[in-house]
């Protein structure tokens, strides 16, 4: 069996080459699209928070109407609380229906920079998304052995208009992208050396990536399962995975024993569950999320008042579990059109459907920076060109890393988990969902590429075991 090249100069170059790539395409976008960081970019792939639901006139970082990712972040950054007013909420109250990891950094950095939040946090999205690229391309040499194909892939994710564009917008695709090359990055090498430090870090990073999306939580739950279960390959393998184990639970503790204290039941991440069940199985739903105003509308008066009068949070949004189950065994058809629905506008977006565009751009505007006329006059020919290539060759790429399917397994259980939660519940407007997901479909295009070089790779030959052919 082909082992994994030790890292020579040429391993190096490639590493290198690819960060500055990554850096320097995401730190030309900053300039160039987003006036250094200081204005709003004026074109977005990922749906905008939700507006905050508070009297008209709150302003928060000067930002009107305010978010409620601007609400987490002003309550949080002044006084240590992560309350607004959630969805099916009248007033402010402690909430948890969202992750807490990204409002928390986005916090920390309002607390240390004041009115130049939005510049730094631009440019810590242009560091996080090198390192993305860094991880990507650690993953796929660990995956695949090759570091061409390594190469390959991080200069793919380098460049992926998708992930330049999202940096300079303020929201949590590049913190999830992020958090998921990590965790890919980590288990490939745990899952193939067994060590115990690496086993550790894995789990932490599953960890920050169950609280950086709940959706997250089903994918970080099977790839603890999978490396447990893989460690009994190793000799001192139960010592790495009762460390992954350790730091995926002290990871979550803090904040479900914070949701605990607060509802009084146990939620691990997010008291919402329920709530974007209901959003994509109702009879507005089809495939993207929606409004307040429309959530209301989904629910008679008399089931808003009853939700309503429930001070619980947790309580209100499980109550939901029963307008699921009835809507589902009501209408079996409709249920099973909505997940057709919710599985292809998690790939394209709500907005291809409704105006064949994958992206949204604004007029130039005070807050508003004009970018570059070329990127405006073909950005949807790059960017639907590298969905369709990304779909196509991605798919390709599935087939003929058959070989080396044991190598890049925490990747075939990203592709199958990261998208379920949204498929069983809704995706979005544009592809903020999807954005994590880019990154291994990524590596899968650059294995395709690398299988036309002679000597490369060969997608189908195996031993007898199912293992690559010693060449």
């Amino acid at each position: 069996m082909k082992e994994i090249p030790q890292p020579t100069v040429f391993t190096w170059l490639g590493l290198l080459a690819v960060l500055v790539c990554a850096g320097g395409t995401r730190a030309w976008y900053i300039m160039e699209c987003a006036d250094h960081g200081q204005r709003d970019p004026a074109i977005q792939v990922q749906d905008a928070p939700p507006p905050a639901n508070v009297p008209q006139g709150t302003s928060f970082r000067a930002r009107t109407p305010p978010s409620q990712l601007d609400h987490l972040v002003a309550n949080l950054a002044e006084h240590q609380r992560f309350n607004c007013v959630a969805p099916l909420g009248d007033q402010e109250e402690e909430t948890a229906h969202a992750a807490p990891l990204y409002p928390i950094v986005f916090a920390v950095a309002e607390y240390w920079s004041g009115e130049r939040t939005d510049e730094v946090m631009r440019w810590l999205h242009c560091a996080l998304g090198a390192l993305t690229a860094g991880f990507y391309f650690l993953f796929a040499r660990r995956a695949f052995h090759s570091t061409l194909v390594a190469t390959l892939a991080g200069l793919l994710t380098a460049f992926h208009p998708f992930w330049v564009i999202n940096t300079a917008e303020l929201n949590d695709g590049v913190f999830a992208s992020f958090v998921i090359a990590m965790c890919l990055a980590l288990g490939a090498r745990a899952g193939q050396t067994g060590g115990s430090m690496t086993g550790l870090a894995f789990g932490l990073a599953l960890a920050a990536a169950a609280l950086t999306r709940a959706a997250f939580l089903p994918f970080a739950a099977v790839a603890l399962l999978w490396f447990l279960w893989d460690c009994k390959r190793f000799s001192a393998g139960w010592f790495a995975g009762l460390l992954a184990l350790l730091g995926f639970i002290n990871g979550v503790a803090p904040w479900s024993i914070r949701n605990w204290q607060t509802y009084e039941r146990p939620v691990p991440v997010a008291t919402s569950t329920y709530l974007h069940l209901w959003v994509g199985n109702n009879s507005y739903a089809q495939g993207a999320a929606f409004d307040e105003k429309k959530l209301r509308a989904s629910l008679s008066e008399e089931r808003v008042k009853e939700l309503l009068s429930e001070p619980n949070q947790a309580k209100r949004y499980n109550a939901l579990a029963k307008d699921v189950w009835e809507e589902v065994q009501e209408y079996p058809t409709e249920t099973l059109t909505r997940r057709i629905q919710a599985a292809l506008t998690y790939l394209l977006g709500d907005r291809w459907f409704k105006q064949r565009q994958l992206a949204l751009t604004h007029e130039k505007s005070d807050t508003i920076a004009e970018p570059p006329a070329w990127v405006s006059e073909h950005l949807e020919t790059i960017l639907q060109g590298t969905l369709l290539g990304l779909i196509v060759l991605g798919g390709l790429g599935w087939r003929f890393s058959h070989a080396w399917r044991r190598h890049g397994r925490i990747g075939a259980i990203a592709v199958v988990w990261l998208p379920l939660p949204y498929i069983l519940s809704h995706a979005e407007t544009l592809s903020g969902p999807r954005l994590p997901l880019d990154g291994v479909l990524l590596c899968l295009v650059a294995f395709a590429l690398a299988c036309v070089i002679p000597g490369v790779a060969k997608p189908s030959e195996e031993d007898g075991k199912g293992k690559p052919a010693p060449r």
